[in-house]
């Protein structure tokens, strides 16, 4: 008599038990690096503003940069940054500037202003004197009572957090932020 050789109801089961396991710790995996690809991509996309902007500034002339930070010698005089509290960067829009053409945040994840939507960034502009930043003595009229730091951030929200406002509601445990620093001065030496 011949003996048939087959699988036992144990050995099926087992089989089922360890193919299982492994694909939940696939399934595990494919969720993190999901959520890791996101979270690059969002940071991707907010360097490309910040620098986007850190470049617009840097572009500038000593007048309008001059303008912009608020010199006294410029015309016609306008403090808008310096010494004040982090602007939203709609103050680029200002027809000395940029005007109307500049596109203001927030932004979507695809690059269009977006102020409804989910997944918001939005960019934010500071500026200091060097005198202010340092909290030193400058002497009026030297290279350093020209220098200002710009400081340009982008905030934007965790992912499984797509309404949240971090411009006005900034939270670590629910937001992202970079900031690109700039030095420059508002006059040609």
């Amino acid at each position: 008599m011949k003996k048939i050789k087959a699988f036992t109801l144990i050995e099926v089961m087992i089989s089922i038990f360890i193919f299982t396991t492994a694909m939940l710790g696939y399934m595990a995996f494919h969720a993190h690096s999901m959520e890791v690809i996101f979270d690059n991509e969002s940071a991707q996309f907010a360097h490309a503003l910040a620098f986007n902007l850190v470049d617009e500034i840097n572009s500038m002339s000593y007048d309008s940069f001059g303008y912009m930070v608020g010199d006294q010698t410029s015309t016609p005089k306008k403090n808008a940054l310096v010494g004040t509290a982090s602007q939203a960067d709609t103050i680029m829009a200002d027809s000395k500037l940029f005007g109307s053409s500049f596109l203001s945040s927030p932004f979507n994840i695809l690059g269009a202003q977006d102020s409804t939507g989910s997944y918001r960034f939005y960019r934010v502009v500071r500026a200091d004197s060097y005198a202010n930043k340092t909290q030193s003595y400058v002497q009026p009229g030297t290279f350093l009572s020209t220098l200002y730091q710009v400081d340009v951030s982008v905030y934007w929200p965790k992912k499984g957090n797509p309404t949240v406002n971090c411009f006005a509601n900034y939270s670590e445990a629910q937001c992202n932020y970079i900031s690109i620093p700039l030095v420059r001065s508002n006059h040609k030496y």
